[in-house]
């Protein structure tokens, strides 16, 4: 990246296998990925310092919250807006509020890893950027 460190991936799915496939395509292309099952868990990950680079939520978690709303709360935990990249199998019924100041992806099951490998360097760059003017600016 172009500030010498490697991006960090927040990626959250219930579905280990596909943590795990999300987990070894994004380190293979150097990216440091923290995987939560659920959304507790990925809110504790942010809570607990880590600062992603981009988020990676599963629409449908299986929980109260919906993917998007856990990105939301992540978010408000940060002190800046990651982008967003929303994975789901129904696109047509992915309906979530709309978030201000942020770059939110939707992308339908199955995703298409040399399209995301693709997306990825842009959104951290975004990310970074956007991080770097909200510090000047507090």
């Amino acid at each position: 990246m172009s500030n010498g460190t490697a991006a960090s991936i927040l990626h959250l799915d219930d579905d280990s296998s596909v943590r795990e496939s999300m987990s070894a395509l994004l380190n293979a292309e150097g990216y440091v990925v923290s995987s939560a099952a659920t959304g507790t868990e990925a809110i504790r990950l942010a809570s607990g310092g880590l600062c992603p680079d981009v988020l990676i939520v599963d629409f449908s978690l299986g929980e109260q919250l919906s993917g998007p709303e856990v990105a939301q709360q992540i978010r408000d935990v940060l002190s800046y807006a990651p982008p967003i990249i929303v994975l789901t199998g129904d696109t047509h019924r992915a309906q979530f509020s709309r978030m201000i100041e942020v770059v939110v992806w939707l992308v339908s099951k199955p995703l298409n890893p040399q399209l995301l490998l693709a997306a990825l360097p842009s959104l951290v760059q975004l990310s970074r950027a956007t991080r770097k003017v909200l510090t000047r600016a507090a």
